[in-house]
């Protein structure tokens, strides 16, 4: 539409924007040359973020840029500009410019035969006279200009063009397929950690070490380190609630919510989100209740477990005391003192069972798709092949060639 009406006029082109894409530019530069210095006025937001957010481009800036100056006028530059007119004669267009970045152009949407395109702007006769007042195209021409005052400069081009050259913009299409994957799945990650009692142990005394290697029967069990809990135990396998339970949960939840994408992570999708945390909520609260009875049962089974070893070393220790302990049980020491200072040592080693109970707990951390994944082959397969309801990301990275009657601009401005 703007293209066509450019290239009608006959007397004038005023065009305020934030950038300029080159089919545009390249209309607007024609007509300039055709009609002369004074009859066009060009203001835009001369700036590297206006390229990477989509409303434009470094070609099209530079091709208005060449022919101003050709023409020995300028470009006004008039920062923060987010709304577009473009007046062509006595036909003023009024729109909303589509940031690239983000989202599709209003034609590129996938049409039905029932539908039209998204409309994102208006279109006007004679513009408002405060309006041409303004834009400097008024009667009291430049007088009265308010807007795009500050010609751009051969300076300012430059910075721009060195600023895109060290961030360019990315690839539009594919920044949009980003949006559309991320508005229907995230990436997430479910941790349950402190919770596998059967892997926990506990570092010896080295007083003791020697000891307990020296007894035949304990010797071929225990290392440097003890096992806290066994296999048997209930905080292991207690099928009310254990370590296999909180397991089992956690299972289920992935069964339930998540689809593994071989070598990239689990995917989850948004609509199940609100049910993922209820299931996740349930999750902590089950772990928070196993933690007091973990807490509970570990500081039983540690007095259990270090009065039995004393009671089993203790002949060993008193035929081979440690030094640190000589001087303090003298010559003829008590047998049930050096039993409880084994105890003592064994529980100290065994440490706090709030220690290991504070650790408990479920955590999540979502992740969105990144730019970088989508230029993956392979990833867009997985995801489709996952997610058949995402192939409609195809429609952004290809857009469909619209037809005569989806374009019809009649209909579009009725």
């Amino acid at each position: 539409m703007l293209v066509a009406a450019i290239e009608r006029a006959r007397t004038r082109i005023v065009l305020i924007a934030p950038g300029v894409w080159p089919d545009v530019a390249n209309c607007v530069a024609e007509a300039w040359q055709r009609l002369g210095p004074g009859n066009v006025v060009v203001v835009l937001d001369v700036d590297a973020e206006v390229c990477r957010y989509g409303f434009g481009s470094m070609e099209g800036l530079e091709v208005l840029q060449k022919v101003a100056s050709e023409m020995g006028e300028s470009i006004g530059h008039e920062s923060g500009v987010r709304i577009s007119v473009v007046i062509a004669d006595d036909e003023t267009f009024v729109f909303s410019p589509t940031p690239k970045q983000l989202e599709a152009a209003p034609e590129d949407t996938d049409l039905s035969a029932t539908s039209r395109a998204k409309v994102n702007g208006i279109v006007l006769s004679n513009p408002p006279a405060s309006l041409e007042r303004e834009l400097g195209v008024g009667l009291d021409q430049e007088a009265d200009r308010t807007i795009g005052l500050d010609p751009l400069s051969e300076e300012k081009l430059g910075e721009v063009t060195q600023d895109l050259k060290q961030n360019p913009p990315k690839n539009f299409d594919l920044s949009k397929a980003v949006n559309v994957y991320n508005s229907k799945i995230r990436f997430v990650e479910l941790k349950v950690t402190g919770c596998s009692l059967s892997r926990q142990s506990a570092s010896l005394p080295k007083h003791l070490i020697k000891v307990l290697k020296g007894n035949t029967e304990l010797g071929d069990k225990i290392e440097n380190s003890i096992q806290l809990l066994d296999d048997k135990d209930k905080l292991i396998n207690d099928p009310e609630l254990s370590e296999a339970t909180i397991q089992k949960k956690r299972e289920d939840i992935e069964e339930e919510f998540f689809v593994l994408i071989p070598h990239i992570g689990s995917v989850l999708r948004r609509s199940d989100i609100p049910k993922f945390e209820e299931a996740f909520d349930e999750l902590n609260s089950s772990i928070d209740t196993f933690a007091e009875q973990v807490e509970a049962g570990l500081r039983s089974h540690f007095t259990e477990t270090a009065q039995k070893l004393a009671d089993e070393i203790l002949p060993d220790v008193m035929l081979d005391m440690p030094d640190h302990w000589r001087r303090r049980v003298g010559i003829d020491p008590d047998h049930d003192r050096v039993r409880w200072m084994i105890i003592d040592d064994l529980e100290k080693a065994f440490g706090d069972p709030m220690s290991r109970t504070n650790k408990m707990a479920a955590t999540k951390v979502y992740k969105d798709v990144t730019y970088e994944m989508l230029i993956e082959p392979k990833f867009i397969s997985l995801v489709a092949e996952k997610f058949p309801e995402l192939n409609q990301v195809e429609e952004y990275s290809a857009l469909p060639e619209q037809t005569k009657d989806q374009l019809d601009l009649g209909e579009l401005y009725e």
